[in-house]
């Protein structure tokens, strides 16, 4: 098949004008899509960070002036709502059915008790550790109730305590029958030598 040049000369055998379709098989070319602008993308990456922190029912909460969620109650409103009487609160059930008793008079709330200080932390006495194997003094101690416990080794190629089932302990930074506290720093020498 030829066709003719845009300047009509017959012998002209280039492709087809681009205005004719090609009824060669092949599909349409897909038109060109937008691709997205660096705004709309933080836009969405903000978005969904939102939606994600705050849930969709805060946001649908927000956007349509409902009830806004209540906040966790300190301490000090506690108190508040424990000096403010019963009665004077209406209760769901009272506000559905219809007026037929008399509520209760109020009566003033007891005041809440005083504060009371801390109990004095209880003295916990060191054992003897020493000759133990470092796993089962660090079993003992923590049994006992002390929490702040440091292994180190007296050996010099072996300067690390890892595991300690492979120590033996040699020393201790409290005497043993002395009272300590429980969070006081209690440090045990070890040694990788038989």
């Amino acid at each position: 098949m030829t066709y003719q040049s845009p300047d009509n000369n017959p012998a002209w055998q280039g492709p087809p004008p681009a205005t004719q379709q090609f009824t060669h098989g092949l599909p349409p070319a897909a038109p060109l899509r937008r691709k997205l602008g660096i705004g709309a993308i933080i836009g969405i990456v903000a978005g969904v960070i939102v939606i994600a922190c705050c849930g969709v029912t805060g946001i649908v909460a927000v956007v349509s002036g409902g009830p806004q969620p209540e906040a966790k109650s300190s301490p000090t409103a506690a108190a508040v709502a424990a000096t403010v009487p019963a009665a004077a609160a209406p209760t769901p059930a009272l506000m559905m059915s219809a007026p037929t008793a008399t509520a209760p008079a109020a009566t003033a709330a007891p005041a809440p008790p005083a504060p009371t200080a801390p109990p004095a932390p209880t003295k916990l006495v060191m054992p003897n550790l020493k000759g133990m194997n470092a796993a089962v003094a660090d079993d003992k101690l923590r049994k006992l109730g002390f929490t702040n416990i440091q292994y180190g080794s007296q050996d010099e190629n072996d300067t690390l305590v890892l595991m300690l089932a492979n120590w033996t302990v040699t020393g201790q930074s409290a005497k043993a029958g002395s009272k300590m506290l429980p969070d006081d720093l209690v440090v045990v020498t070890c040694t990788k030598q038989s």
